[in-house]
Parts: structure tokens; C-alpha cells; sequence
């Protein structure tokens, strides 16, 4: 008798082991995955938003790699949550003169609102989870009793059930980031991805908006600017920019540049004493053309129609767009996410706005030309 309860209480000694070094194995499983879903945050947060000047950018993300290692989970999340899946102003920063190659990069998922809401909850839960399994569970937790363990373990396993959809989730996130990254890197190595950055490098450089600007000032009323004029312009407010073209731009004239940018038409015209003139202007299929068609369309319309005190009826102009440069206006309200004619008269600065009441209570929205002191 003596010994059959003398081996009971051994069976039950070694099932109380068995189920403790069980619960302590299953702390350790989850404790890892908190681990693993951690550092997934924090590499889908360091690069999926990439930018700056190319002799910066390295040390940019060294710079925020070192910020992001310091975050809890909890900051973690929060930045994850609005980074990954909120609305975001694509515009890019703007910057007064790109003096070298600029690199933005950003990896996002479409969501709409109730995906947000249910991913910004499942894991709230999960840091939740992830501090109660640190901070609280070594103190309810039992080691001598087998109850304890069994309740442990039950905890243990249903947190695993819910870690384990973010994790996966996390993980497909990463791999389709990599994919991303890879796809992007391999396009920006290929000839066409080289001849790409370039272009883009030069279509906004100062020198290619300043002979937009001069096209626009000093053109003939056909549309078209004589390349000679470009030159003393270019000096003076450019100053060593044309002494720089085969430099810095690796083309000898600037009619050469001017041809790659892919932003100009030119032509060459004879003179009367025989010889030849070269005359440029911005492609009328850019929305640079399309704008200030819309541009002149406006001050056109104000010079035929405008009151004695100068004003202009907004919805005469808006009559006249939309029967002859309908297209040009769509153009410019997609590339430039204009929404109105009364915001791109606001936004180009050539005009005044203003808002009339009249007697009946109707508002009329009236433009003018600003003057020049």
C-alpha cells in the first residue's frame, strides 16, 4: 500500500514537471514570435518610406534605422498603422533647386476603412498581449500547482491563435516588399531605368524651367520662342549654366538638351538675309502648355469682357474653357490636382479674386489681372 502511493505521488511529481517545462517552452514560443513580429515592424517601417538627395540617403537610413530600434511596440504599431495603411500626400517635398539626384521610395497598402480599423485593433491587442505575457503572467502563474499550469497553457496556446494571423500577415507584407524593392532596384540598374533617372533629373532642373518660363514670357504670338534670346537670360539668372551643359549635363548645346528633355518642339526658320533662326517651344501636349493655354484663355476673356471697374465674371471664363480647352483643363486639374478654376486663379498668383454680393443675395465670383507696380 505504502508503495503504490509512494509511486503515485512520483507519476504525479513527473506530470507536474512534464506540464511546467511545457508552459515554460510555450512562454518561450510565444515570446519569440512577439520577438520576430517586433523586428518585422521594424524593418517594414525603416524601409518602406526611403527618400532623400543620393549622397544623403545612406546615412538617412542609418539615421532612422537607429530612431526606429529604440521604439516599444506599442510606438512601433502606431507608426506601422499610419505609414502602411492611412491616406498620404504622395506630393513630394518640394525643394527650391535639385542640385543632385533626389530618391523617394514608399511601400503602402491599399485599405479601406473598416480593414484600418479591424488591423489598428488586432494589434493594439497583440502589444497588449505581447506586455501581459513580459509584465503579468510570471505572477499568476503557479509552478507547483498542475491546475495552475493546465490554465497557463490553455492562455498560452489561445494567444498563440492570435498572434499567429499578424505574424503571417506581417510576413506576406515583407515578402511582397522585397519583391517590390527588387523589381524597383532592377529597373533603376537596366538602360531604360538609367535613361529614366536622368531624364526625370533634367526635366527638373532649373534650367529646363527657366526656358520654360522664358517660352511662356517671350514667345511670338504664333506660340513659339527664338532660341537666341534664351541665351543672355540663361547667364543672367543661370550664371555658368551654360558654360557647365557638357559637365554637368554631358550634352554640348542647349539645343541638344533641350531635345532630350523631352519637354520641347523646335524648329529652325529662315531669315530674310538668308540664313537660319532656331525657335522652340514646350510640347502642347504637356500640362505645362495646357496651363498657361488656360492662362491666356482667362486673360483673354478678361480683356473682351471685363467691367469698367476691371472685374471679370468667374463663370464667363468657366463658359469659354469649357468649349474650347476642355482637355487642357483636365490635363492640368489631374497633374496638378487642381480642382477648380477658381483654385488654379488663386494658385498661379497672376490674379485677383474676389466675391461680389448683389442684391438679390446671389454671390457672383469675379477675377482681374494683377497690376504691376
Amino acid at each position: 500500500m505504502g508503495l503504490t502511493i509512494q509511486l503515485r505521488a512520483m507519476d504525479s511529481e513527473l506530470d507536474l514537471i512534464k506540464m511546467r517545462d511545457e508552459v515554460l517552452r510555450k512562454i518561450g514560443r510565444n515570446l519569440l514570435n512577439f520577438q520576430k513580429i517586433e523586428l518585422m515592424l521594424k524593418h517594414l517601417i525603416t524601409n518602406g518610406r526611403m527618400s532623400g538627395p543620393m549622397s544623403e540617403f545612406k546615412e538617412n537610413q542609418e539615421r532612422r534605422a537607429a530612431v526606429v530600434h529604440k521604439q516599444t511596440m506599442g510606438n512601433l504599431v502606431g507608426q506601422f498603422i499610419e505609414n502602411t495603411f492611412s491616406e498620404h500626400d504622395n506630393s513630394s517635398q518640394s525643394t527650391a533647386e535639385l542640385k543632385e539626384p533626389y530618391f523617394s521610395f514608399s511601400f503602402t497598402v491599399d485599405a479601406d476603412a473598416d480593414f484600418y480599423e479591424s488591423k489598428r485593433q488586432a494589434l493594439k491587442s497583440l502589444v497588449d498581449d505581447r506586455n501581459d505575457l513580459i509584465h503579468h503572467l510570471l505572477p499568476r502563474f503557479n509552478p507547483e500547482s498542475i491546475d495552475s499550469c493546465l490554465e497557463i497553457e490553455q492562455y498560452l496556446d489561445q494567444q498563440r491563435e492570435r498572434l499567429i494571423p499578424e505574424y503571417d500577415h506581417l510576413k506576406s507584407l515583407i515578402e511582397s516588399f522585397e519583391e517590390a524593392k527588387k523589381i524597383h532596384a532592377d529597373f533603376l540598374n537596366s538602360e531604360e531605368g538609367i535613361k529614366q533617372f536622368k531624364l526625370s533629373f533634367l526635366q527638373q532642373s532649373p534650367i529646363v524651367a527657366l526656358l520654360l518660363n522664358i517660352s511662356t514670357q517671350q514667345s511670338r504670338s504664333d506660340g513659339w520662342t527664338l532660341l537666341s534670346v534664351t541665351g543672355p537670360q540663361i547667364r543672367r539668372i543661370l550664371p555658368g549654366e551654360l558654360e557647365q551643359l557638357k559637365h554637368k549635363w554631358e550634352y554640348k548645346t542647349l539645343k541638344e538638351l533641350m531635345l532630350v528633355s523631352e519637354f520641347f518642339e523646335i524648329i529652325e526658320e529662315p531669315t530674310e538675309k538668308g540664313g537660319i533662326r532656331v525657335l522652340y517651344r514646350p510640347k502642347p501636349e504637356l500640362a505645362y502648355s495646357a496651363f498657361n493655354r488656360l492662362l491666356n484663355s482667362l486673360l483673354d476673356t478678361s480683356n473682351r469682357t471685363a467691367r469698367a471697374d476691371g472685374w471679370t465674371l468667374l463663370s464667363t471664363a468657366i463658359q469659354q474653357i469649357e468649349q474650347t480647352l476642355a482637355e487642357d483643363f483636365a490635363l492640368v486639374k489631374e497633374t496638378y490636382e487642381c480642382e477648380s478654376l477658381k483654385r488654379l486663379i488663386l494658385e498661379s498668383e497672376l490674379f485677383d479674386f474676389f466675391e461680389e454680393l448683389s442684391n438679390r443675395d446671389t454671390i457672383y465670383e469675379l477675377y482681374r489681372p494683377k497690376t504691376i507696380d
